[in-house]
Parts: C-alpha cells; sequence; structure tokens
C-alpha cells in the first residue's frame, strides 16, 4: 500500500490514459507473415496489352505467395516454406485475351513460373473463380527441395462476383490456396468485360467485405479499452477511497493514544459515572426501608 502514498488519483488516471494512447498508436494489423499490403509494389494489368485503349480488363494488385515445398536435407526430409513478394524486375512479361464470355490473364514471373486468371461472364454479372499456377522450384530460392516443378489449379472457388460495369476492390487482400502454394493479390482491383471504351477509367467499384470491416474492428476495439478503462477507474477509486478511511481511522486511534487530558478525561467521567450509580442504589435502599418501617 505505500507505493501509492506519493500518488493522488489524478496522477493514476493521467497515467492510464497515457498508456492506453501508446497501445493504440502502436497498434497494427499484420498480414499473415508478411509485411503490411501498403508496402508492396501494385501492378497494373490491360488486356490487350498492345491495345490498351480499348481493352476488356484491367487489373491492379500486389503479388505475394507463400511456397511450401519438402525438402531433404541430409537423410532428413522436411517441409520449409519461402515467402515470395514480387517486385518489378520478377514479372517477365504479361499477355491474355478477351472473349464474349470468357476473359483471361497470364502473368510470367521469376523467368518460368506462369500464372493464369480467368473471368467468366454470367447474365449481368461476372465471375473470377479459375487460377492455373506453373512453377518451378530452383535451387537458389528453394534449396534442398526434393521436387523442381508442378502445376496448381483450383476452379469454381469465386474469388470475385462483381456486376457488370463495376470494378471491385479488396485492398486487404484476394487469397487463392492452391495447396502447396498460396496466392495473396493484395491492393487489389479489377474490371473484366469493359464495353470497349476509350481511356480505361474504373466504373464505380463494389467493395469487399473485409475491407468495411477495419471500422467496425477499431470501434470494437475502442469498445474494450473502454470497458478495461472504466472497470480499472472503479477499482483504483475502491482502493483510494479504502485508503484514505484506512489512513483516517489510524490517524483518530493515533490522536486519541497520544492524548492524555482527553484519557483523564474519560477516567474522570467514568469516575463520576460509578459514584452516582452508587448513590443511586443507596437512595433506592433507604426508600425501601422506610416503605418496610411504615408498614
Amino acid at each position: 500500500m505505500s507505493m501509492f502514498k506519493n500518488f493522488n488519483l489524478m496522477d493514476i488516471l493521467e497515467f492510464f490514459v497515457v498508456y492506453l494512447i501508446l497501445i493504440s498508436k502502436n497498434t497494427c494489423s499484420p498480414v499473415d507473415d508478411y509485411e503490411t499490403e501498403d508496402q508492396f509494389p501494385v501492378f497494373e494489368f490491360t488486356i490487350p496489352r498492345n491495345d490498351p485503349t480499348y481493352a476488356c480488363i484491367k487489373l491492379q494488385t500486389s503479388l505475394f505467395l507463400a511456397v511450401t515445398y519438402p525438402a531433404k536435407i541430409g537423410n532428413e526430409e522436411v517441409l520449409k516454406k519461402v515467402n515470395l513478394s514480387l517486385s518489378d524486375t520478377d514479372i517477365s512479361s504479361y499477355t491474355g485475351f478477351c472473349h464474349t464470355d470468357r476473359n483471361q490473364i497470364e502473368i510470367v514471373f521469376l523467368n518460368e513460373w506462369r500464372l493464369e486468371f480467368y473471368f467468366y461472364r454470367t447474365n449481368e454479372t461476372y465471375v473470377f473463380n479459375h487460377v492455373v499456377l506453373y512453377y518451378k522450384l530452383d535451387g537458389s530460392l528453394f534449396p534442398y527441395s526434393i521436387h523442381h516443378g508442378a502445376q496448381s489449379e483450383v476452379y469454381d472457388s469465386t474469388f470475385v462476383n462483381s456486376s457488370l460495369y463495376h470494378s471491385y476492390r479488396c485492398n486487404s487482400g484476394v487469397s487463392i490456396d492452391l495447396k502447396e502454394v498460396k496466392i495473396h493479390l493484395l491492393n487489389f482491383k479489377v474490371e473484366a468485360f469493359f464495353d470497349k471504351r476509350p481511356n480505361l477509367p474504373f466504373d464505380e467499384e463494389i467493395v469487399c467485405q473485409s475491407d468495411k470491416e477495419p471500422i467496425s474492428t477499431i470501434f470494437k476495439g475502442w469498445l474494450y479499452i473502454i470497458a478495461g478503462m472504466v472497470a480499472f477507474l472503479v477499482i483504483i477509486s475502491t482502493l483510494y477511497l479504502y485508503m484514505i478511511h484506512r489512513s483516517h481511522a489510524k490517524k483518530l486511534k493515533r490522536e486519541v493514544e497520544s492524548d492524555p487530558f482527553e484519557i483523564a478525561d474519560i477516567e474522570d467521567n467514568l469516575e463520576e459515572s460509578n459514584n452516582y450509580d452508587t448513590i443511586q442504589r443507596t437512595n433506592s435502599s433507604k426508600e425501601k426501608k422506610r416503605l418496610v418501617v411504615r408498614v
């Protein structure tokens, strides 16, 4: 309890508020095992590449890959993981095609890797639900790899479902699971099946749910902080009042013990009270005797 003697309640409250501010400034939301999406380069792909004025599809995204592969180190086989954040120099080229009911983008990177995205038109919507990846595990990026190349494909897993003449934005990322390889498309924005118009501005955007959630997440976080602060204030206030009451009681006790005149007055009052009781009992006894004699 002695540690609180040099602090008043306002000092404690001020410290707690400053602590909460520091926590809120240093809290961030990491993206899985890698850095935040703002630190990735954003690539822009327009199909057809040689005629961007009248394109059918436009894609903006950052590319991140997490590759898990079997490796043999000595006589032991283990699973290793490599995270790849693609830069401008990693992408060799890209191409694609425009069909009435299907758009495709093909990206070549890391020399012999090839990533294909397929978009399909369905009535008044378009979907992105087909991804193919051809990859090679060379020794420089994937040391001790047992396998050296493979093809992975995922189909009928809807990553984007948007209305025609609308773009689709998801800065927080679209994740594609190809088992051994996981692709994360951060800062993602796309519009497929353009109406062959010039200048290629994105249409009105549809925003993914995960981009809408940070506001509610922050709000919930602050609710928890406020609830914790209220509970903390109740505990501190109760403790502070208890300390004041206890200190006041000790002070009164010391004053009583250290005042000899007050003690003497108390003893005199007790003695006078005892004498008065004795006199009253004596008078009562005499009255009783008189009544007996008269009878």
